[in-house]
């Protein structure tokens, strides 16, 4: 099963078009549910989680409209989970991300800690087993590394490996039992994120985010999950009162993917985001996303 695994990795990564970024705030998709699935609520529960994942962009230049930039992150993400009693959830995430953007005459790459974040679940009913509803705050205080440099001024904003701006994301999460003899659950969320200003001046757009997923197991060690990701994000405000056209915009995705018991405690994860509907503003694109990942459940 390990080697199995192993291969699946290698060939997804290979195969699969690299994901599009938007901003280093517009992902798609709840951290939770990639973490821990439905299971948010499990008492007295750690989830330990370490991803490693690739995003990159095609746009028009900001400063140049006739030049195209290619912006590229690597991001590697330490998640960790924590139950407290049967309604309390807390998760914190920490990315560390190496960035490049390439034209046809410039080529820069910097690297360094992402925006940190912590976010509370807070269940609210479970009228039965397997089934609730909940809320959560997500806050950033923007400690990523913002103040990166080329040839002695700061770098531009895209370089940059955190935002340097506080961030707050309210949201509801939802997970409901289905099915007798071969259970399931749907689960879903939606959350709202509002970005503050950095010392730079630069304001990520606000975004809001909704999800809605179906999660069944298809074998002794697999789980299939199947899930549909929307975002729709404000164009990015680099001085107050002038947006960046070629940000922001909506996005929904189909994503598969597959959660597959490698012993006792630990678990591999494998998904893709195929966007099926674009509507974004200016020249830009996004394709396939591809995610990768292990938790350790305890």
């Amino acid at each position: 099963m390990r080697r199995l695994c192993l291969v699946l990795s290698v060939v997804t990564a290979a195969v699969v078009p690299r994901a599009a970024l938007p901003c280093s705030l517009c992902q798609c998709g709840d951290p939770a549910f990639a973490l821990m699935g439905s299971q948010l609520f499990v008492p007295r529960t750690w989830h330990l989680g370490l991803s490693a994942d690739r995003y990159a962009k095609d746009q028009v230049a900001e400063e140049d409209p006739g030049t195209r930039e290619r912006e590229v992150e690597n991001r590697v993400t330490l998640s960790a989970s924590r139950t407290f009693g049967d309604r309390l959830t807390l998760v914190g995430r920490l990315p560390f991300a190496d960035r490049t953007i390439t034209t046809s005459s410039d080529h820069g790459s910097r690297s360094g800690m992402s925006d940190p974040e912590l976010v509370a679940h807070y269940r609210l009913s479970a009228p039965h087993p397997g089934t609730w509803l909940s809320a959560s705050i997500g806050l950033r205080p923007g400690w990523g590394r913002h103040d990166a440099q080329r040839d002695g001024v700061r770098a531009e904003e895209h370089l940059q490996p955190g935002t340097g701006a506080m961030g707050i994301e309210p949201g509801l999460s939802f997970s409901h039992m289905v099915g007798d003899a071969h259970p399931g659950s749907i689960f879903g969320s939606a959350i709202g994120r509002f970005n503050g200003r950095n010392d730079a001046g630069y304001h990520y757009g606000n975004a809001i985010l909704a999800n809605l997923g179906y999660e069944r197991r298809i074998g002794a060690r697999v789980d299939a999950i199947l899930e549909t990701n929307f975002r729709y994000a404000a164009k990015d405000d680099p001085t107050p009162g002038e947006a960046d056209p070629n940000t922001g915009g909506s996005m929904l995705y189909l994503a598969p993917r597959i959660v597959v018991k490698l012993d006792r405690t630990l678990f591999l994860r494998l998904g893709v985001q195929v966007p099926i509907v674009k509507d974004l503003y200016g020249d830009q694109d996004e394709k396939v996303n591809v995610f990768t990942g292990l938790t350790v459940r305890f």
